[in-house]
């Protein structure tokens, strides 16, 4: 079930439908082709230029906007609640996955940011794995360094497991009723509070999965954690570079 946005409290989702046109939409895509088949590595995350100009794309429409402004305002209000400080420095990362890219999907985790924005650009085939959102009903409620390090800690220690042993799980939270299957609608955005809201995405069977994510308001409680999974990705990264040839 998905929540409304009238709320102050960040509930566990909340959606704003019919967002971004069709033929944004098409546009932004069509950028995508542009450069899709040269990422390296091939989800997107590092195609910075990219990722810059479907931002730009988007915040062009005064609906979106709307949006991005109203689920700011949303968090702000939670933060000050909760005494937090954050930077107000976004941070916009694409994600393009399909079943080539395993490693990427079933990754329970808790954003180092109060705000997550997601943008469906383009949905997957139809299948019982097409990247949907997982978001898990259970908010956590210990906030401090300490807490967030540990969590954070627990949760890239899982992430290292095989795929099948990541849906497993996800197949029996979503059978105890631990989480919720959220089907992400390319033209919709999902706002949630991704720094106390667990959270993943579904393998991928056909097709292709385009995501943009927006994370706002880092309130820092990371303690340097945040480096490990960069060191970890961008090795990884590396050798990718050297096994394709490059230099």
């Amino acid at each position: 079930m998905l929540e409304d946005d009238t709320d102050i409290a960040p509930p566990r989702v909340r959606l704003y439908e019919n967002v971004v046109p069709q033929t944004v939409l098409d546009e932004i895509n069509a950028t995508i082709d542009e450069t899709r088949d040269t990422w390296l590595p091939a989800d997107g995350r590092r195609a910075i230029q990219t990722t810059a100009r479907v931002v730009e794309l988007l915040r062009q429409r005064g609906e979106f906007l709307r949006v991005e402004q109203q689920a700011r305002v949303h968090s702000q209000r939670w933060a000050a609640q909760k005494g937090l400080k954050v930077d107000g420095e976004s941070l916009c990362v694409l994600r393009c996955i399909n079943r080539t890219l395993p490693a990427q999907s079933h990754l329970r985790h808790y954003d180092s940011h109060i705000l997550t924005l997601l943008i469906p650009l383009r949905s997957a085939h139809d299948a019982a794995e097409n990247g949907d959102l997982i978001v898990y009903r259970r908010q956590r409620q210990q906030l401090s360094a300490a807490t967030n390090v540990i969590a954070k800690a627990w949760m890239i220690a899982l992430r290292r497991l095989p795929l099948a042993i990541r849906r497993a799980q996800t197949r029996r939270d979503l059978s105890r009723q631990r989480c919720d299957r959220i089907a992400c609608v390319p033209g919709n955005v999902y706002a949630f509070n991704g720094f106390v809201t667990r959270h993943a995405n579904l393998h991928v069977e056909r097709g292709e999965r385009r995501t943009l994510i927006v994370h706002y308001y880092d309130p820092g409680m990371t303690a340097g954690l945040r480096i490990v999974p960069r060191i970890w990705r961008a090795i990884r990264d590396r050798l990718v570079d050297v096994r394709s040839g490059q230099t």
